[in-house]
Parts: structure tokens; sequence; C-alpha cells
């Protein structure tokens, strides 16, 4: 699906005291099957961004159009496209309320009338999808799991409407490395076996690095930044000036080469910044001798 954000603006509480200026101007077109991580510091507009985008909020100027359809009217047609999108809010798992994870799972699935045996398969290959076992975990108290597997319910739960768009808010804040690091490597399994279109939310510019292939950044409201991945969080002077962090292998390239090492610093993952050292040391040796 196609999403198009023209001149898209919200001021929240407007013409009173509390007015306060979220988004301005904002234009942005997002592609089927993108993988889109949205930067920004606090209070630079992220979350009211993407729940405009899934037709959560009305902006105040603008418009967003999911498939050539307003998002914001009322019509069968706008509440079709809305639904195909996905949305898992900042720390998900506050949102659960079932007294058991299959019934957490299986609630959106109900509420569009799917017949049993249907959301009986939806909540067994989401919960998979996510790493858990039906088998072990359906029928447990969701309250009485680990807090990285009530966020992988959460989850599920938006999984098993199988949206066309995922959109995460700060899905990685709060776990730890290894639950960070699993947490990625399952919604990026499932966005490469389903091809849907994944917007990520995240002040952390190492969980961007690893899940999106672009990246938009935010400042006071308005895109600053948009293009590939490497070309944005190696952009230290930029970032650093926003007042955010780069990604740490960008970080410790940019100190090598400062040092006098021929490196190039758009190199955003471990892996990747380990061969460019590597390099850098081979031709450095090869040189000497």
């Amino acid at each position: 699906m196609l999403i198009q954000a023209r001149n898209l603006g919200l001021t929240y509480a407007p013409r009173t005291p509390l007015e306060r200026v979220a988004l301005r101007e904002i234009h942005l077109d997002i592609h089927p099957g993108e993988r889109v991580g949205v930067l920004g510091p606090t209070g630079s507009g992220k979350s009211s961004l993407v729940q405009l985008l899934a037709g959560l909020l009305r902006p105040t100027t603008g418009a967003v159009w999911l498939d050539g359809v307003p998002a914001h009217a009322r019509s069968a047609q706008a509440a079709a496209r809305r639904s195909r999108i996905g949305l898992a809010f900042q720390y998900p798992e506050r949102q659960i309320f079932e007294q058991t994870v299959f019934r957490e799972v299986a609630f959106g699935p109900r509420q569009r009338r799917l017949d049993a045996a249907d959301v009986s398969r939806r909540v067994q290959w989401a919960l998979e999808s996510v790493g858990l076992d039906p088998d072990t975990v359906a029928e447990r108290v969701p309250f009485a799991l680990s807090g990285g597997e009530m966020r992988r319910v959460a989850l599920a739960g938006v999984l098993a409407l199988q949206p066309e768009v995922l959109i995460l808010d700060e899905p990685t804040a709060g776990l730890d490395c290894r639950g960070r690091e699993e947490l990625l490597g399952r919604i990026l399994d499932w966005q490469a076996r389903t091809g849907a279109t994944l917007v990520m939310v995240s002040h952390d510019p190492d969980s961007l690095a690893r899940a999106v292939r672009r990246v938009v950044v935010l400042a006071d409201g308005c895109v600053v930044a948009d293009g590939d991945a490497p070309q944005v969080l190696s952009d230290i002077v930029r970032l650093r000036a926003l007042g955010l962090d780069v990604p740490q292998p960008v970080a410790v390239l940019s100190a090598l080469r400062e040092a006098g090492w021929p490196v190039r610093v758009d190199r955003l993952l471990p892996e990747e910044a380990a061969d460019e050292i590597w390099a850098a040391h081979a031709c450095a040796a090869g040189a000497a001798r």
C-alpha cells in the first residue's frame, strides 16, 4: 500500500493557551515493501507522525492518502485502507488486558468476525512468528510472562491481523541488548516472509541501522533529512547537532578516520565496521612491506 503525506501538519489544542505545533508541512511517500525508520529527538513529532499515517489522528492541515484514498475520510473505502495498517505503540505490553495469551492475540481477528478455525490459525502463526510456542504459552496468563515475552505477545496481536503495513513505535525500548537483537530479528524475518511495509520509530540509531534501509529524521516537527540509511546515519555532524547519537560502528570508524586511518564511516553494522577496519589494516601492512 502506498502511503502519501502532503503538507501534513498537526497542532494540539489549537487556539488555546496550551496550543502546541507538533508537525508542520510534512511531505512523505512510503512505498509498498519499504523498511523505513523515523528518527528524531524527544518531542520532534515522531509518534504524532505515525499516528497520522495510521489514521488515528486527524491532521490540522494537509492530508494522508492510502493507495489514493484520503485516510481520514468517513467512508467504507477509507476504513478498509486503515484496517490494513497495524500499529504497535511504545511499551505495547502495557495494553494487554485479556486473561490468556490466546485470547489476547485472538482479540483483533475476532473483532473482524473471522471463524474460529481461521482465528486459531492466525494465533498460532502470529505466536510462532514472534518466537513463542503456541502449545506452551497459549493458555498462560500474559501477566505471568517476562517483560520480553509480553512484548512479543503484544506484537503477535498486531501480526494476527496480517497487516500490509506494520508501524512500530520504539519497539525495543526497555529491552536489554539480547532482547533487542532477538525482537528485531523476528520482525525482519516476518517482513522478509510477507513483503509487508515496515515503519519503525526509534531514538536508537543502532536499532534502525539493523532494521531499515531508509531513514527519515524529524526535528521541531519538520523533516530535516530523508535518505538511504547509510547516508543519513553516518552524517555525524547533523545527528549530533540534533542531540542524537550515531550508530556505534560509525562512531568507531569516525574516530579511526580522524586518527588517519583510510576508512569509510558509512558502515552501520559491527560486522561491516570490522571488515572495513581489517581492510584498512591489511592495506597499511602491505604498504609497509
